[in-house]
């Protein structure tokens, strides 16, 4: 794991290239405390990789180059299938001056050219540069694990594993996206390849950016397939290999010459990977975190029990998340309102005294049809374009997100999403929906950016890149049965394996106790949001509008219906945390406050 960032300046002088890397490693060493290495080539683009070391630690060195040094490059993740690609490349008279993934990549795309992103089984975003042919490629992994960001103006091109790396170029257009925002204020988290700014972009999962003689196009060399096989495999036969592929898949995510750890939260996916590394005779130390009064630990004690592995509870107040509020904002790196950061944060303070990299079941949800949502859809009855609407609006937390918008002509955000439903079955297009958005730019967003501001490395087995492509071609039954049992045929695997209240038992997920957290932060809430209308933000978002529902929130005003008081309190700490942002952590990252 590590971070990676990059200056193509090809035709002007507009950043000194040196003294950039210097500023990007300054910034980025949480990152990859272990390591760093820096290629320039001749002032017009250079290159730096920090790397926090887990796999060839003696000799994994970055930048790393091809023979006749024309083509190098710079990588963050883990290829968790590199030594079949490497005895592929081997027979074909390759030679390897390491044991690295990274070399693999570099010796496999000058073979295969971009064919080898497809072969790629892991977790990923690299730059590969080509000096013969003026060619620099920029790639992000097939399920967006690993971030990459883009900035462009002119002839510059900088890129970046986080944002704030971009944000302390002196000088930079830092305009506003209200596309950005509205995603934020509908989706708690902004979708790629938008960004808060204009200029700023993500790089999409499975998509890779092609830079030639200074011009940058995008093409996607992955997407997502849910072609249903024929005829369906048995049930006998689905059992036996999705058994199989399982354990493949956590097996190759204990890779590396470092300790390795397991967030056991005690439901289905998690408690997966527990039995599977028990399989394996491995023997792990497993995580788990709550509250005194709402907690899993029940059930992760008992998982954690039956196959032998160590287990540490942490348990945290509403007053520890506060005093890591600042921090967790500043490790983000962008507004995300998903209040399971702060958890995430204080367990890392634990996973860091332990492990270097961990292993979640993040992905079981999305991969085998968990949300409930999914299966309340299916059993309704109205015509398939309704469903469509009604999944979309379960994905939305503002139904009137355009009112806290100033400019309120932006296409409409569903015209986005029809690629998604077209001539599929709808538990596939909401699969395929969930995979393309809410998992790369929420759910690995937020890991990344929490683990990693403790320079810990996440991996997600049920991302396994064959675990997914068996899965997404079984039938429906496979995944929702006929009585809409979610995840049904990862129950019937593990049925016989793990206690029958964790197979059996609701989905839980993370509670955090959002409407006390803002009750304790109130003056802080109030005080951003009387404290913004001066800075950019306020040319994009009603200021005042916002202020109102605030003071209408504290003032009670919606205490007398649950439902609307949760949807409210959602709302309210959706724009707090977008507020807050702006006003504490933005001014950190730009020019003149870098380190």
């Amino acid at each position: 794991m590590c971070g990676i960032a990059g200056l193509i300046n090809k035709k002007n002088d507009r950043f000194n290239i040196e003294e950039t890397l210097v500023s990007f490693k300054k910034i980025l060493n949480h990152r990859g405390p272990d390591d760093s290495g820096t290629f320039i080539h001749e002032n017009k683009y250079g290159f730096i990789n920090l790397r926090l070391s887990i796999v060839d630690i003696a000799s994994g060195h970055q930048p790393i180059f091809n023979e006749q040094k024309t083509m190098g490059i710079v990588f963050n993740g883990e290829i968790y299938n590199y030594l079949v690609i490497r005895r592929e490349l081997e027979k074909k008279g390759y030679l390897f001056q390491t044991k690295s993934d990274t070399e693999v990549i570099l010796r496999g795309f000058e073979e295969y050219g971009t064919e080898l992103f497809g072969k790629l089984n892991g977790m990923f975003a690299f730059c590969i540069w080509d000096i013969k042919k003026d060619e620099i490629y920029l790639v992000r992994d097939h399920f967006g694990i690993k971030p990459l960001y883009v900035y462009q103006d002119g002839d510059v091109l900088v890129f970046s594993s986080e944002i704030k790396a971009l944000l302390s170029l002196e000088g930079i257009d830092t305009s506003l996206d209200e596309i950005g925002f509205r995603d934020h204020l509908t989706f708690r988290y902004i979708q790629a390849p938008y960004t808060l700014f204009k200029r700023i972009k993500r790089v999409e999962a499975g998509t890779c950016m092609r830079i030639h003689n200074g011009t940058a196009a995008s093409f996607r060399y992955w997407d997502t397939s849910y072609d249903d096989p024929y005829p369906a495999p048995s049930l006998k036969t689905v059992k036996e290999e999705l058994s199989e592929i399982l354990k493949k898949a956590v097996s190759s995510q204990l890779m590396g010459e470092v300790p390795v750890g397991v967030l056991l939260s005690g439901g289905i996916d998690s408690s997966t990977i527990a039995y599977m590394i028990n399989k394996l005779g491995a023997n792990l130390t497993t995580f788990n975190i709550g509250f005194p009064e709402v907690n899993e630990f029940e059930y992760s004690r008992k998982v954690a029990k039956k196959f032998g592995l160590k287990h540490i509870e942490v348990s945290t107040t509403t007053e520890e998340l506060i005093k890591d509020f600042d921090a967790v904002n500043l490790a983000l790196d962008e507004p995300i309102a998903d209040a399971a950061c702060l958890p995430l944060y204080r367990l890392c303070k634990e996973l860091k005294k332990h492990v270097m990299v961990v292993l979640s079941g993040e992905g079981g949800d999305e991969v085998f049809g968990g949300y409930p949502q999914y299966a309340t859809l299916l059993s309704d009855m109205p015509p398939y374009a309704e469903r469509f609407n009604a999944f979309l609006k379960q994905s939305w937390y503002f139904d009137n997100q355009d009112d806290y918008l100033l400019n309120r002509t932006i296409p409409p955000i569903t015209s986005r999403y029809n690629k998604y439903f077209e001539e599929q079955p709808l538990l596939n297009g909401m699969l395929s929906y969930d995979m393309r958005t809410w998992m790369p730019e929420n759910l690995m967003m937020k890991a990344d950016k929490i683990l990693m501001a403790h320079s810990l490395e996440g991996r997600f087995p049920f991302l396994d890149r064959e675990l997914f492509d068996y899965v997404s071609r079984l039938p429906q039954k496979y995944k929702i049965d006929s009585q809409y049992t979610t995840k049904w045929i990862l129950k019937e695997i593990m049925k016989d394996q793990l206690p029958t209240n964790i197979v059996t038992r609701k989905k839980m997920g993370f509670t955090v106790p959002i409407e006390l957290l803002l009750k304790k932060m109130k003056p802080q809430v109030l005080d951003t949001a009387n404290s913004v209308s001066r800075l950019p933000i306020a040319d994009v978002l009603d200021i005042k509008k916002i202020k109102k529902n605030i003071e209408s929130y504290y003032k009670g005003q919606f205490n007398s219906n649950p439902h609307l008081k949760t949807t409210f309190i959602l709302n309210i700490w959706t724009l707090f945390t977008l507020l807050y942002w702006f006003k504490f952590s933005l001014p950190r990252y730009t020019y003149g406050n870098r380190p």
